[in-house]
């Protein structure tokens, strides 16, 4: 018996140029604006929103539900039995995506633009070095106004796999659209002893190519109580120890070809957990990154025995 029901009544599924990727989890307050966002998209070809919900314990999936029902031939519905977990509920999500191009909007983030899609796509369809595209994200609050904020000022034109490696992510996922991927059907498994799936995202499909910006604030990213930025995860020194851990899977994914720069980024966050822990919460913390990746530190002995000497310092 599948564990997932699935909605699909998207007449010629052959035919989509791009495929919206919405995962929904407790998002009953945002999740109708997330969707009439995606719908309102001015698009010189076909498109669907596929929406896949966590077993939401509140309205979220009765919205959704309610309104494939209404928009058939634009929703699919992804409605899980159980409770998968953020990463596992993107995985399926991507996995039945079938444009040519994967878009992200998640369920409490809004597109502003109706021709968001159209000035992408129109930008991929004419730079065949291009892989994926970008724009300004504005900032908003629980109740929909604007903090006055860009998620990221000053975004540049370009940026390359190796640019996108940087402390924070580059621009917001709500922004990014990208060529569809083969990887996008095997993702990584280590994908699930991750944090910062956004990150991790923008650099597997990125692959060898080039993303560039399209201009606009087009989206926006709502900062909540509920949304995963305010998990204790993502707080504290287990922040950093995600971030760590994230850059270490990408380096080994990239098969040490930017070892480098990850090794900069581990000694970024390593300094926050260094400053914040005693020496034996430090020792804790590199014996668990060492557990989760254990070839990546006996690949780099010298780095690895620095690290622990520190550990011991008072």
């Amino acid at each position: 018996m599948s564990v997932v029901e699935e909605i699909d009544q998207i007449p010629h599924p052959e035919r989509l140029m791009v495929s919206i990727c919405m995962i929904t989890f407790r998002h009953e307050a945002f999740v109708e604006e997330a969707i009439q966002g995606v719908l309102s998209q001015e698009l010189e070809g076909s498109f669907e929103l596929v929406i896949s919900d966590d077993m939401s314990p509140d309205s979220t999936r009765a919205i959704c539900i309610e309104l494939q029902k209404r928009h058939p031939e634009k929703i699919r519905l992804l409605l899980p039995k159980k409770n998968l977990g953020m990463t596992r509920n993107l995985e399926q999500a991507l996995d039945k995506c079938r444009g040519k191009y994967v878009a992200f909007c998640e369920g409490d983030d809004v597109w502003t633009d109706p021709f968001k899609l159209a000035k992408q796509v129109m930008l991929l369809e004419t730079d065949a070095t291009c892989t994926g595209t970008y724009h300004e994200t504005r900032m908003i609050t629980e109740a929909g106004e604007s903090t006055g904020r860009l998620f990221r000022e000053d975004l540049p034109d370009k940026l390359t796999l190796e640019g996108l490696m940087l402390k924070h992510s580059p621009f917001h996922t709500s922004s990014f659209l990208f060529r569809a991927s083969p990887i996008m059907h095997a993702l990584p498994v280590w994908l699930l002893h991750v944090a910062s799936l956004d990150m991790a995202l923008f650099t597997l499909f990125t692959g060898e190519g080039l993303l560039r910006k399209v201009e606009g604030v087009m989206s926006s990213y709502r900062k909540h109580p509920g949304g995963i930025t305010n998990t204790s995860i993502n707080n504290g020194s287990s922040y950093h120890l995600h971030r760590i851990l994230l850059w270490l899977f990408i380096d080994r994914h990239l098969n040490y070809q930017y070892t480098v720069r990850c090794q900069e980024l581990f000694l970024d966050h390593w300094q926050k957990i260094l400053c914040e822990n005693t020496p034996r919460q430090r020792l804790r913390s590199i014996r668990g990154l060492f557990r989760k990746n254990p070839g990546w530190f006996l690949r780099h002995p010298t780095f690895t025995m620095a690290r622990l000497r520190e550990c011991l310092r008072r």
